[in-house]
């Protein structure tokens, strides 16, 4: 550490050995060691990263004091704890089986003496199989949640995700749209050309959705070629005109199978939630949408609130 200057330091416990050269040190650990055998089974009781960091935070707030904790990973602020006073800090980098865990940062305006950076040091040794299970527990649940091929939210994701945003848009009063879109004739794709190329083509449509969507539009992999699409605080008019700009850069874009141009297109169905709709009706009403453009000829957007005149979207009260 030196000066105004953050101190950077790696722990990784595969390698680490915490010996103490310090009197006073060995005198606050041996004093403490209930703190550490009470820190060390507390954070067995969970697999959220938050509340382990929190009661890690906790803990150690009684044997160093420090007037701000912050814990990022891959450079984002996770999670922070009081506020920044003084400009000494450091900061230690968390590894195991090199594997980055985060990275602990604390600040106040006094300079940390190495007696305390010690300290730190073993107490964050709590801290390592918690954060790795509570990687290895997201991940687990996100394998979960996304479909293999595409990336995307599965059908048990959208549920999940369908039920919080309808919630949100009731409390706070804001409209909640959806684009239920199939790719047309996929069988004939699949029967000529076979499954690995139908995979490669839904892998690239995911991707072409994806870019044609709002950062905050989720999108999910319905079941076989058929996707979802919610989007938050959009009215009808403005799903249509989303879906819209989806169904032509889809149509636009050149699927390529072994050097081979695959045409590809794909009808869209939208719906805006109702008040006191079920989200069952909700979704059935945008696949009915769905299927009368499949009836109407394919390769179009059917709302089923509007009526879409030309390409500005101008909307008649019309219902599917």
């Amino acid at each position: 550490m030196n000066g105004n200057d953050t101190e950077f330091r790696t722990i990784d416990f595969n390698k680490a050995k915490i010996v103490s050269t310090y009197k006073n040190l060995n005198r606050l650990i041996s004093d403490n060691n209930d703190i550490i055998s009470r820190l060390t089974r507390r954070l067995q009781t969970t697999l959220d990263t938050s509340d382990i960091i929190q009661m890690f935070a906790k803990e150690l707030q009684t044997i160093v004091d420090y007037k701000q904790l912050t814990f990022s990973v891959d450079g984002q602020t996770i999670i922070t704890i009081g506020e920044r006073s003084g400009s000494h800090s450091c900061q230690y980098n968390l590894t195991i089986d090199d594997v980055n865990l985060g990275s602990i940062r604390f600040t106040r305006k006094k300079r940390f003496i190495e007696e305390e950076l010690a300290i730190i040091e073993r107490i964050a040794s709590t801290l390592v199989f918690p954060l790795r299970n509570a990687n290895l527990y997201q991940s687990a649940l996100q394998s979960a949640l996304r479909d293999d091929l595409t990336g995307f939210g599965n059908k048990r994701a959208l549920d999940a995700g369908l039920h919080r945003e309808a919630e949100l848009s009731v409390r706070h009063k804001t409209p909640l749209s959806i684009i239920m879109l199939d790719v047309d004739h996929f069988k004939k794709i699949n029967d000529s050309m076979g499954h690995l190329a139908g995979d490669k083509i839904l892998k690239d449509l995911a991707a072409t959705i994806k870019k044609s969507s709002r950062q905050s539009d989720l999108c999910f992999r319905y079941g076989g070629e058929e996707f979802l699409v919610i989007l938050d605080d959009t009215d009808a008019v403005q799903a249509i005109n989303i879906a819209e700009r989806i169904r032509q850069s889809v149509e636009q874009y050149s699927y390529n199978y072994n050097g081979k141009i695959v045409p590809v297109t794909i009808s869209l169905g939208a719906a805006t939630f109702e008040e006191n709709e079920s989200l069952e009706t909700f979704k059935d009403r945008a696949d009915k949408a769905l299927y009368k453009a499949k009836g109407q000829g394919r390769n179009i957007v059917i709302s089923s609130e509007l009526n879409v005149i030309d390409s500005h979207v101008q909307p008649v009260a019309q219902r599917v």
